[in-house]
């Protein structure tokens, strides 16, 4: 990691605490704590307006040499950073801490730590800074979007009519690892886990067990109700391959759809309608643009299509009021691109633009590409054709 970069990043936190009212920060959370000095190993990070000091409670060596600060203390305990407050202060005011993200017991040990303390949620002022990437953040999404595609590749290369569902997901699975993916992603979210993405076929693309609205499959058991089964893939089956990459801890997620055998007019008619929502987003796509307005100009799309009531799902309780997230170092980030969504665009953001349709009886088609935004327009991460390929 860039020191420099770093160092802005913790400068920027920290004027933007200020403004927020908060007199120091505790930071807990390895994702945030990776963004700001470069590590994970298991540590607290302290920020005051006048420094950083990173408190770790193992690995240690690790954390010294990978850490983008000087001052690293061989104590990670929250007791630790009671006694560090005492000798130097501030013992009272307002803390700052990831209240999105911490467990009850942890947010009640702080409050009997530090009852001089105010706990304030930090992690808005986190989440809005993270928004907009410099330019190593790039570097590695362009590569996290490389090993993305390689997952893609491998399905062109054996997806085949009688292979399971779950044989096609150890494939792309097996082929994304080959390429560096780290593995887990990190979503800020309770009780959410994903690995590698979600791989489903036919009849599967139309059931939602409930995880998440454009999440698919029903999975092997009803221990973990998404992606691959043990469904065998039948001739004129729509298979939806939606898989992601992680370099250093920057993720993205595309998805194209295939189609065993010959697509039918409905499977292309429907391809191309979203395809046309994703190209009006595309041009639409500016600084100084709110998401709340791209969102808009791409429902006014779908909109046009005879699909229009399938956009997005197929009833309100499946149906997704966005046409896409932010990507970073969390699977989805803010913003949502939705209607409820007030921030405006700037340079440099990373989204996925993320849109499909769900039809009974038909199946699912889903579109994933991921962008950075340019002043006018944007950069695509993935290199696989956008298509509808035909197996």
């Amino acid at each position: 990691m860039n020191v420099d970069h770093q160092c802005r990043r913790i400068s920027q936190f920290q004027k933007g605490f200020l403004q927020r009212g908060a007199d120091l920060c505790l930071l807990l959370y390895s994702r945030d704590i990776l963004y700001y000095v470069g590590t994970t190993a298991p540590s607290i990070l302290l920020i005051t307006p006048e420094e950083a000091i990173l408190f770790v409670r193992r690995g240690f060596e690790f954390a010294k040499e990978e850490a983008t600060i000087e001052k690293v203390i061989k104590d990670g305990s929250l007791e630790g950073v009671q006694s560090h407050l005492k000798k130097v202060g501030p013992t009272k005011g307002i803390m700052g801490i990831e209240l999105d993200v911490i467990p009850a017991n942890l947010y009640l040990k702080l409050k009997e730590l530090f009852p001089s303390f105010q706990l304030m949620n930090i992690s808005p002022s986190i989440l809005e800074q993270r928004m907009v990437k410099d330019s190593e953040e790039l570097e590695c999404m362009r590569h996290s979007a490389a090993i993305a595609d390689s997952g893609h590749r491998r399905a062109l290369e054996i997806l085949k009519e009688g292979m399971t569902e779950l044989e096609l997901a150890a494939e792309v699975e097996a082929a994304l690892r080959k390429n560096g993916h780290e593995g887990p992603l990190p979503m800020r979210r309770f009780d959410a886990r994903v690995l590698y993405g979600f791989i489903s076929s036919g009849e599967n693309l139309t059931k939602f067990p409930g995880f998440v609205n454009v999440a698919q499959g029903i999975g092997v058991s009803k221990a973990y109700r998404i992606s691959a089964s043990r469904r065998k893939i039948e001739k004129g089956d729509i298979v939806m391959v939606d898989v992601t990459g992680c370099y250093h801890g920057y993720i993205t997620d595309i998805a194209r759809p295939y189609v065993i055998g010959k697509a039918t007019g409905m499977q292309k008619e429907v391809f191309s309608h979203l395809n046309s929502v994703v190209e009006k987003v595309f041009r639409s796509l500016r600084a100084g643009l709110s998401v709340k307005e791209l969102y808009s100009i791409g429902l006014s799309e779908a909109e046009k299509s005879p699909y229009a009531p399938y956009f997005m799902g197929y009833n309100e309780e499946v149906r997704g009021r966005f046409i896409g997230h932010g990507l970073g170092l969390e699977l989805d980030e803010p913003p949502i691109l939705g209607p409820e969504d007030k921030t405006i665009i700037k340079e440099n953001m990373t989204f996925s633009i993320e849109i499909n349709t769900i039809i009974p009886n038909f199946g699912g088609i889903k579109i994933e590409e991921n962008i950075i935004t340019k002043k006018r327009g944007c950069e695509t991460l993935s290199h696989i054709e956008r298509k509808l390929f035909e197996i």
